[in-house]
């Protein structure tokens, strides 16, 4: 799904970046976006339930997805739909 929304943004979109993030304690999640070519980006400290938690920020640019694209994925239908975004159909 991420790999999706990646290609959306990218190869449909036209995206120089896309950010993320999560909490330091949510191991899979962090696995996933170093795998889809996250980089760290910072952090942010919340207070959830009297006790800080870390968020680490992570930031993804157009040439890192290119280099770590693994999952086949096309678009269908977005040019009807760019207005909606407030995008001209090329």
């Amino acid at each position: 799904m991420r790999a999706a929304v990646l290609h959306l943004a990218f190869a449909g979109l036209g995206a120089a970046e896309a950010v993320s993030g999560a909490f330091e304690h949510n191991l899979a999640s962090l696995a996933v976006s170093r795998k889809l070519g996250y980089r760290p980006d910072g952090i942010e400290r919340h207070a959830i339930r009297g006790s800080v938690s870390i968020l680490r920020r992570l930031r993804l640019t157009h040439t890192a997805w290119e280099q770590h694209r693994t999952v086949p994925v096309t678009i269908e239908g977005l040019s009807p739909c760019l207005p909606l975004l407030g995008i001209s159909a090329a």
